[in-house]
């Protein structure tokens, strides 16, 4: 099993995409793993003839021994006579947790299910190996039609979310030593407030939704965050009028949205020359600060599926078109619930979005292994004094951000907010800035 990110103690194998005893191809999917965030292809690392050795379905540690490829039938054969003589290892392994009988249901299709009061139970029943959102999209559309009501015959929102996650098992990760983020993290802290509930307490009526795979993951990096990172906040204020004016012609001319989000992005990417500081990460003996080249932006995106934080890869060399397009791109695969793990890894600072009417202002968590994290809440509508006794409408917006006082200090981080503000100010030096 391969580690595909920091986050998780165990990934669930989804899927085989090569049958037992097939030809893998190097280069060509193998099987997919679902990690806490995303589903994720995993290609072959060489010709051969697979002997499946895990089970779909299945949770596993990284490290775990998933399959073998073998150079040809006697090989297999070989291989397949040994392992009858004793227990295949991946099965026998410590911390493999089983899933559900039947076929692998994704996370992204399980919140959909939750969202749309679908029993998961329905979805088992769809007759494929791997239940994918689009699966559970066309299931909906069929339910509409056929006019099937809930299992309880009700409407209420609550008790059908309840029944979406009846079937829906609930497995811890093992606990680990390190401080990166785990599952358990959370699981422990569930089992305290467990222990100290009164059996039988609750109200009629009360219900109890578990936490899906996605905000067990937030929950736990949160839990990590405040643990480790001695974080301080800033805030400065910006007035995005003209850029937001720009943005409108600049949408128009690039054929994709350049708002607030896109705007500010670029402007913290443009800083990364100035500021590299607040895109350094702390090395594990805290000793030392590690600088990777380039600006790979975090972005928050949260459509109701759960929170995801895909990362825009060298920011500061993709210019406004480039960075609205992969913004465009990151909001249909949140909608979809379609991110590769490959898509969440590797940013060097977060952007995290509040851009909802009425947000002024917003304190991010900062992501362990980074030095910042910056806020952007909603633009609201201003009357300033126009200099000649009258008023004029102004775009106003909070640009926050938090950091790790290990990393960088308050001059440090109010250099780059001052920075950030100065560019989305003036919209012709922003545009300079990203060439």
């Amino acid at each position: 099993m391969p580690k595909l990110n920091s986050n998780d103690a165990v990934h669930l194998l989804a899927a085989w995409a090569v049958a037992d005893g097939g030809k893998a191809v190097a280069g060509e999917p193998l099987l997919e793993v679902e990690t806490s965030k995303a589903l994720e292809e995993v290609a072959a690392p060489a010709d051969g003839l697979l002997e499946q050795v895990a089970e779909p379905g299945r949770e596993y540690p990284p490290g775990a021994l998933l399959a073998r490829l073998h150079a040809d039938e006697e090989a297999l054969a070989a291989a397949r006579g040994r392992t009858a003589a004793g227990p295949e290892p991946a099965r026998a392994a410590a911390g493999v947790t089983a899933a559900a009988p039947g076929p692998v249901v994704t996370q992204p299709a399980r919140a959909l299910l939750a969202e749309l009061g679908i029993p998961e139970s329905r979805a088992r029943e769809l007759g494929v190996p791997v239940v994918r959102r689009a699966d559970v999209e066309r299931l909906a559309v069929s339910t509409a039609g056929a006019g099937r009501p809930g299992a309880d015959g009700g409407t209420s929102a609550t008790a059908v979310a309840s029944a979406a996650f009846d079937d829906t098992p609930t497995t811890a990760a093992p606990a680990t030593a390190s401080d990166e983020p785990s599952t358990s993290v959370l699981a422990s802290a569930s089992a305290a407030v467990a222990a100290d509930a009164v059996p039988g307490a609750d109200p009629p009526g009360t219900v109890v939704t578990p936490l899906t795979r996605v905000q067990r993951a937030v929950a736990a990096t949160v839990t990590v965050s405040h643990r480790t990172v001695p974080a301080a906040f800033t805030v400065v204020e910006a007035d995005l009028t003209d850029a937001l004016a720009a943005g409108r012609e600049l949408s128009a001319a690039a054929g994709s949205l350049v708002g607030p989000a896109e705007l500010a992005l670029a402007a913290l990417a443009a800083r990364r020359e100035h500021d590299p500081a607040c895109f350094a990460s702390l090395t594990p003996d805290g000793t030392a600060t590690r600088l990777l080249p380039g600006a790979h932006i975090g972005v928050t995106f949260d459509v109701g599926a759960g929170l995801y934080v895909p990362v825009v890869r060298d920011a500061d060399r993709a210019g406004l078109g480039g960075i609205s397009r992969t913004l465009m791109t990151f909001r249909m695969a949140a909608v979809r619930g379609a991110f590769r793990e490959s898509d969440l890894n590797g940013a060097n600072i977060t952007l995290t979005l509040h851009t909802e009417p009425g947000v002024v202002f917003a304190v991010p968590v900062v992501f362990p292994g980074q030095a910042c994290a910056l806020s952007l809440a909603a633009p609201r509508a201003v009357a300033v004094p126009d200099g000649a006794g009258g008023f004029r409408e102004r775009s106003l917006v909070q640009l926050g951000a938090a950091y790790d006082h290990r990393l960088v200090n308050g001059r440090d981080v109010t250099a780059l907010l001052t920075g950030v503000r100065d560019l989305l100010q003036d919209p012709a030096q922003l545009a300079e800035a990203m060439g």
